[in-house]
């Protein structure tokens, strides 16, 4: 059996960019209800630096664009 979805009012880009916008002001836009802890300075500058190198080491490695997303090694 063929399951059917019919997306009233537009395209499947527009809702699938109404479903984004959707779920990140569900999840993403109200207070946290985390602890709230406290963090120590030269964890989160650790925490950072290690963030920097993984940006710079993704920006500069040379991938292989036939390689189907997922399947990157570095």
């Amino acid at each position: 059996m063929t399951k059917v979805i019919i997306i009233q009012g537009g395209s499947l880009d527009s809702y699938y960019e109404q479903t984004l916008n959707y779920l990140h002001q569900k999840y993403h836009t109200y207070p946290s209800n985390l602890l709230d802890l406290y963090i120590d300075p030269n964890q989160m500058a650790e925490n950072g630096m290690y963030e920097r190198l993984a940006r710079d080491t993704a920006a500069s490695a040379s991938v292989d664009i036939s390689l189907p997303p997922g399947k990157i090694v570095l």
